[in-house]
C-alpha cells in the first residue's frame, strides 16, 4: 500500500467511471445484478466507491495507483455500496471480487449489451422505474388529487421529473413490456390532461402553508380527475405485482431535514 497521501477523486475520474458504468450501478455477484439508473438528467444518485479503502474497507489491501484514481473506483447505488462496504460482507466482496465486478459491467457497456444483462426486459423496466420513483412519491401520485377541486402542488412536480428524467436517460423510456408501457404512457398523458387544466390563476384560492391549490369546482375537471385516478392506480397495480420492492423504497430528499 502507498504511503503517500492519496489526493482527492478528481472530476476527470468521476466522468470516466460515470461513463464507462453507463450511468447504471455496477453491482453484479453470482448471477444477481442492480443495474440501476442513477440519473435524472439534474441529480446524481451515484456513488464513488472505493475498491481499496482509503482509510475503512479493504484499507490494508496493497495498490499500485493512487486510491482515489479511477482504477480504485466503482460505480454503485447508495444501498450496493453500502453491502459491499459492510463488515459482514468483506470476506465476500473483496478486492479481486470487486475488480471483477467492475471489469464485467463495464465489458457489458462497452459491447453494446447496455441496459440489458442478458435480454430480460424486466431488467430494465426495474432500473427504469425504480430510479423514477426514487425521486417521486409513487404513494401521493393519487392522493394529491383525490380531494379535487383541493390540489397539492406536489401534482406539478411529477410533469417536471417525467420531463427532466426522458430528457437525461435517453432510451430509458417507453418501458419493454407492453402492458406496464400502456398504462405508464396513459398515466402520463392524463396527468398532463389534467395538469394543463389547472394552471394557476385568479380564480384559485393558494394554502401556502398546507401547499395545497382550490380550483373551482367543473364537470370537465372532474372527469380529466377521474381519468387521472384510474391510470394512477392500474399503473400502481402493474408495478406492485412485477416489481413490489419499488413500493417500498426511499424517496429521495433533496432537503432532509438534520437533527441539531
Amino acid at each position: 500500500m502507498s504511503s503517500k497521501k492519496n489526493r482527492s477523486i478528481s472530476v476527470t475520474d468521476t466522468i470516466l467511471l460515470v461513463t464507462n458504468a453507463g450511468g447504471r450501478c455496477s453491482f453484479n455477484y453470482e448471477g444477481k445484478y442492480c443495474n440501476k439508473i442513477l440519473s435524472d438528467g439534474r441529480v446524481n444518485l451515484g456513488e464513488r466507491a472505493h475498491i481499496v479503502g482509503v482509510n475503512g474497507p479493504r484499507a490494508n489491501e496493497s495498490i499500485k495507483c493512487d486510491k482515489n484514481a479511477y482504477e480504485n473506483l466503482i460505480w454503485l447505488c447508495r444501498d450496493h455500496h453500502k453491502i459491499i462496504d459492510h463488515t459482514s460482507n468483506l470476506n465476500i466482496y473483496t478486492v479481486d471480487a470487486l475488480r471483477e465486478m467492475k471489469a464485467r459491467h463495464e465489458a457489458k457497456i462497452s459491447t453494446g449489451r447496455y441496459p440489458y444483462y442478458g435480454s430480460d426486459q424486466t431488467t430494465h423496466d426495474y432500473s427504469v422505474l425504480s430510479c423514477l420513483f426514487e425521486f417521486i412519491d409513487i404513494h401521493t401520485l393519487y392522493s394529491c388529487a383525490a380531494s379535487y377541486p383541493r390540489i397539492h402542488l406536489d401534482f406539478f412536480d411529477v410533469s417536471d421529473m417525467c420531463f427532466h428524467f426522458r430528457e437525461g436517460n435517453p432510451g430509458a423510456l417507453p418501458l419493454k413490456d407492453p402492458v406496464l408501457r400502456r398504462a405508464f404512457m396513459n398515466f402520463e398523458s392524463s396527468h398532463y390532461n389534467l395538469a394543463q387544466l389547472l394552471r394557476p390563476n385568479n380564480t384559485v384560492s393558494e394554502d401556502m402553508f398546507t401547499h395545497i391549490y382550490t380550483w373551482p369546482r367543473t364537470i370537465f375537471g372532474e372527469n380529466r380527475v377521474y381519468k387521472y385516478l384510474l391510470d394512477v392506480e392500474r399503473l400502481i397495480d402493474l408495478i406492485e405485482s412485477r416489481f413490489p420492492q419499488i413500493l417500498h423504497q426511499k424517496v429521495y430528499d433533496p432537503f432532509p431535514e438534520i437533527n441539531m
